[in-house]
């Protein structure tokens, strides 16, 4: 199935989201203040307002995706697309020794690795500990380098050797400790501070309210020009390597210029390796009622997933089926399916195959929306997906002779057999003809599916003895066909 509906996309089939394609980035969580609370409610009601056709029209191919990349929120009943999902850190870890790094020390850690994993200034391969014989003080003595097995680089080149194997990364921040880049960063990490506490203060004296702004045009923006007169009168930042006011430099920020820490700036063997970043597993909420979508297990070695709510779990998957299995009668095991080129006037069939992905049975409805471009007549608007089953997965022997079964006959939907022209396990495929009308580059039809199937949860819990819940869903798909001469 095609992800994408460009010019060079013959036949594919992505699914609609209701979303009215707003990229929020401020949304309320569960446990958010009320002002942030008040905010998410403001902008839920802006995307949820009912949308003009043209811009609806225009917005349709923005809001299209492969069923394989959405979600389905089960409170809302709707489809989620990537844009209207809200994504949290589920959990850190290291990607190269997979150590699960708490949320605590992320920051504190400066969003790296603290054990021996760093990666090679030469090739960025991950480097390894070693125990060679130290080139420092009498011979005989052994130490711990870092060393890389495809470029041979070793930190003996930059004068590292360490005293253990353990712990390389508190060794070198402690080597660090009284470097010149080290030195300068807490200088203006201390200058920033102060500045941001003023800024707050003067907010909070002269508005009543808090500001997390830290620099004066954040101020300046927020229409507090007359209360900055508190951080106008804070000193110039003055640099740590700086004898004094003037030009002249010593020879601690000639060390800065020429740090092995800034990467691209000469020999790369002299460059210090630098700490492997940290990974981070997400999950994501929907936007409208913050429900779990996707919620991965914490651990860096599970794959696993606690909540996976996919659209392709809960709504029929439609595709294009190249072949079809034919019946015994025929002897053969395929029946190949004749596509011609769409011309215009001339009507063609189209086969689509739905797949039900529950348990359950799934009555679906296919309306064809408005298109001018091509008429397209819907054989079989209403059929019923047989549940999904483990078994028919191994079950090779079952072919169109399926069509008549009692079942289908004694359910009362003997008249849907027309336009049904394939029926096996879970998968039903049913034929389309569309009647081109003009030229176009790219022949899209529309399709509004309606899917009713009962709860099947409600199933599985035996002390509930009330009536299954009916979910009804409604989507649309849009089936493209290709060029149309």
């Amino acid at each position: 199935m095609s992800s994408e509906l460009d010019s060079g996309s013959q036949l594919g089939v992505l699914y609609y989201c209701p979303c009215s394609g707003c990229m929020r980035t401020t949304d309320a969580p569960v446990k958010a203040s009320k002002q942030k609370r008040e905010f998410a409610e403001l902008a839920e009601e802006e995307c949820r307002a009912p949308l003009d056709i043209s811009t609806q029209k225009q917005l349709a191919v923005l809001r299209t995706w492969p069923i394989e990349k959405l979600y389905y929120c089960d409170d809302c009943s709707e489809v989620r697309c990537p844009h209207c999902v809200i994504e949290e850190p589920a959990g850190y870890h290291c990607p190269n020794c997979t150590f699960d790094v708490p949320t605590a020390s992320v920051r504190s850690e400066k969003n790296s690795c603290a054990r021996n994993c760093f990666h090679c200034p030469v090739c960025t391969h991950v480097l390894v500990v070693v125990v060679v014989e130290s080139t420092q003080g009498d011979g005989g003595q052994s130490c711990s380098v870092l060393s890389c097995a495809v470029c041979m680089w070793d930190s003996r080149e930059i004068g590292w050797e360490f005293e253990t194997s353990t712990g390389i990364s508190a060794q070198i921040e402690r080597m660090r400790a009284g470097g010149p880049a080290v030195k300068e960063y807490a200088s203006l990490l201390d200058y920033w501070r102060t500045v941001q506490r003023t800024a707050s203060a003067t907010a909070v004296g002269s508005h009543g309210l808090t500001s997390s702004a830290s620099f004066k045009h954040r101020l300046t923006s927020a229409g507090l020009h007359g209360n900055t007169t508190s951080v106008d009168s804070l000193p110039p930042y003055k640099a740590a390597c700086y004898v004094d006011s003037g030009a002249e430099l010593t020879e601690d920020f000639k060390a800065l210029e020429d740090a092995n820490i800034i990467p691209f700036n000469g020999d790369p063997r002299t460059k210090e390796p630098q700490r492997v970043r940290l990974h981070m597993k997400l999950s994501r909420r929907c936007r409208m009622c913050h429900h779990i979508l996707i919620k991965p297990e914490s651990k860096a070695h599970n794959s696993r997933f606690k909540i996976q709510l996919l659209a392709a779990n809960f709504l029929p998957t439609i595709t294009f089926p190249n072949s079809l299995p034919a019946s015994k009668a025929r002897g053969s095991l395929l029946e190949h399916i004749n596509t011609t080129p769409l011309r215009v006037g001339s009507t063609m069939p189209v086969v689509l195959r739905f797949t039900n992905p529950l348990y359950t049975e799934m009555d679906v409805s296919v309306d064809v929306g408005e298109l001018d471009a091509a008429q397209t007549d819907v054989l079989a608007p209403r059929f019923t997906l047989p549940p999904f089953a483990e078994l028919w997965e191994y079950d090779e022997d079952e072919d169109d002779s399926s069509l008549a079964s009692p079942s289908a006959s004694s359910s009362g939907r003997g008249s849907v057999k027309r336009g049904i022209i394939h029926q096996h396990g879970n998968q039903i495929a049913i034929q389309l003809d569309v009647t081109p009308r003009a030229q176009t580059q790219k022949l899209t039809i529309p399709l509004c599916i309606t899917c009713t199937h009962l709860d099947d949860m409600a199933e599985m819990d035996t002390s509930d003895t009330s009536t299954p819940r009916r979910i009804v869903n409604t989507f649309w798909a849009y089936v493209s066909l290709g060029t149309v001469n």
